[in-house]
């Protein structure tokens, strides 16, 4: 009795022991630090480029893996030196950051992916401010008008400014006139100025990307290119623009519809329907009163490989189906229709 009495605090501690060495090692784990945890490359020109470093260190008791390093648009990251820390060893990973043509605050991400179960993943802000001899808006120096229906026009401003002239001028010197038009107002300060874009209401149906070139008195921006975009909408389209019907079957039937389309609220009634290619004919012209559509069916069958026309135009065949209208804005729409013969 005595000698168990002895023993039993002993063996007291031995199990303590024993069932801490499980917890102890369950907790072991990578432990990620990076420094600095901010980078602030302060006040840059445009077009400027500086580096700094990220020193990663593993303060754990595992081997720290760097899984993934990501930045945000401005920013080149380097492939850090080593990929795999044992516990207490360290690596640096380069931070270039080119300001290209940004403009005043920027604020970028650097993102570090590792094994850490607490920090998976790690943001480091990247910080600078551009100094831009002249601030143009919008940033992407790119006007957009959209889909704008024929005869609605539209309006799009560009804003200069500069900071380093007490008067500021702007001229356009390219631009698309019969397209839209460009007015240059005062700006909210005499250093500033506002080019006004006019959508012409009269402006010719289809799409359109423009180049406009702005000459200004800054020296280092002396010329600025805005693209200019966007869609005319005729008042009504004939869809689609365009059938190829490709190797057409001997004596097989083809056929396929056409959609007179008007823009909502207009009234357009097809006066007309013909097609010129080669043994085709319109069969239908129908008009849905509810959406003002009108569907236009053409069929026809291929000429023989042997005829005449086949083998003068080798077996390739284009035509136009025609459609008059009586709207004034389109009278007259146009859809090609194309198919091949094997000879």
């Amino acid at each position: 009795m005595t000698n168990l009495r002895r023993s039993t605090p002993r063996r007291l501690a031995m199990l303590a022991l024993l069932t801490a060495l499980p917890a102890a090692t369950a907790f072991a784990s990578a432990k990620v630090s990076i420094m600095p945890p901010e980078i602030d490359f302060g006040r840059l020109e445009q077009n400027e480029a500086r580096t700094a470093t990220l020193v990663v260190r593993n303060e754990g008791d595992l081997v720290l893996d760097i899984i993934n390093v990501e930045s945000t648009c401005g920013c080149t990251v380097a492939k850090p030196l080593r990929n795999s820390l044992p516990p207490g060893e360290s690596t640096t990973i380069e931070v270039t950051f080119n300001s290209k043509e940004f403009q005043g605050p920027q604020h970028k991400i650097i993102t570090v992916q590792t094994n850490d179960p607490v920090r998976t993943m790690i943001e480091i802000p990247v910080l600078a401010d551009v100094h831009a001899p002249l601030a143009v808006l919008p940033i992407d120096k790119a006007v957009v008008f959209g889909r704008v229906p024929q005869g609605q026009g539209g309006e799009q401003v560009v804003e200069f400014s500069t900071p380093d002239l007490p008067a500021l001028t702007v001229e356009p010197i390219k631009s698309r006139p019969d397209l839209f038009t460009i007015e240059v107002t005062p700006g909210a300060a005499p250093n500033s100025r506002r080019a006004t874009l006019r959508l012409r209401k009269d402006a010719p149906p289809g799409p359109f990307r423009e180049l406009v070139i702005f000459h200004t008195n800054v020296p280092q921006r002396s010329q600025v290119d805005i693209s200019v975009s966007g869609t005319v909408l005729a008042p009504v389209v004939l869809l689609p623009e365009e059938v190829n019907f490709r190797y057409a079957s001997p004596n097989a039937k083809m056929s396929r519809k056409f959609v007179l389309r008007p823009q909502a609220g207009t009234v357009v009634n097809v006066k007309q329907a013909t097609i010129d290619l080669p043994g085709f004919k319109v069969t239908s012209v129908t008009r849905n009163a509810e959406s003002g559509e009108s569907v236009i069916e053409v069929e026809g069958l291929p000429l023989a490989a042997s005829d005449p026309a086949a083998v003068a135009a080798q077996g390739r065949f284009s035509g136009t189906l025609r459609v008059l209208t009586d709207s004034k804005a389109a009278p007259e729409l146009k859809a090609a229709v194309k198919y091949m013969l094997k000879m």
